[in-house]
């Protein structure tokens, strides 16, 4: 189900700059998202589309330093309604012709329909890639394009001279782990400059839907998660810091931890 909307603000400022993605602004044309990721909590049967967020951004923008906005921050600009109303593309134009570097964050192949703009500006694209197991994927991010398809994508924004890097993200204790040196050798290939990664959370109903679907699909681990995950929504004890570090390094990546 998807609804129009009025958006209270277009642009957010961030105290600083955000420290995992490096931006002074958060611009998100969605609320909620319709890619429907298992440990995502975003994830809504119902996504609100901002249909006056040019015009916010028209006024909003003026006086504002030009420093680097996220866009995608909270929901992935390019999920599958973006196709159909084409409020992103407007969006990163408009910041473009204003100025604005753009940092931009998603997981769907659909940027790719921006390319021509994408390569005119100062933008940033991280393509997010939690396991390049294809069953797991399909298990925890069923509308999302297969691993390899977004490693295509980077290489394509990449050989447009396209700033790149993958986020893996989010990393699932004993479960997304084994591909990690894989995808960052293949990202790497793919033209990625960095990498960005980050344990998963499990807040409120978030928690109920991801065991939920762990319990019907991959029972194996069930046991073993909710143990790590009992007293905290982050995997208590779990930490495989050191051993990523090493594979980016190795790789000659830069490396931001969420």
């Amino acid at each position: 189900m998807y609804r129009w909307v009025s958006c209270g603000r277009g642009i957010v400022s961030v105290r600083g700059e955000d420290p995992l993605f490096g931006g002074r602004y958060i611009v998100d044309p969605y609320q909620k998202c319709d890619l429907s990721c298992v440990y995502c909590d975003s994830a809504e049967e119902c996504i609100y589309i901002k249909h006056d967020i040019l015009e916010r951004l028209k006024a909003e923008c003026k006086d504002l330093e030009r420093k680097t906005v996220i866009l995608g921050s909270s929901t992935d600009p390019y999920q599958i309604i973006e196709r159909r109303v084409g409020i992103t593309r407007k969006v990163l134009r408009f910041l473009l012709e204003e100025g604005f570097p753009v940092h931009i964050l998603t997981k769907s192949c659909l940027i790719e329909r921006d390319i021509d703009l994408l390569r005119r500006g100062d933008v940033r694209v991280t393509v997010s890639i939690s396991t390049l197991d294809e069953r797991i994927s399909s298990i925890l991010e069923p509308k999302v394009p297969s691993p390899r398809r977004r490693l295509e994508t980077l290489r394509r924004l990449s050989m447009d001279s396209v700033e790149v890097g993958v986020a893996i993200f989010p990393i699932i204790p004993f479960l997304t782990e084994r591909t990690l040196p894989e995808i960052v050798e293949l990202a790497k290939e793919a033209g990625a400059s960095y990498v960005i990664y980050g344990y998963l959370e499990l807040k409120g109903d978030v928690r109920i839907r991801f065991f939920d679907v762990i319990d019907r699909s991959i029972p194996s681990i069930s046991s073993r998660l909710r143990e790590l995950y009992r007293d905290s929504f982050r995997p208590k004890g779990y930490n495989i810091d050191g051993r990523i570090r090493e594979i980016c390094k190795s790789h000659g990546l830069r490396l931001f931890h969420g």
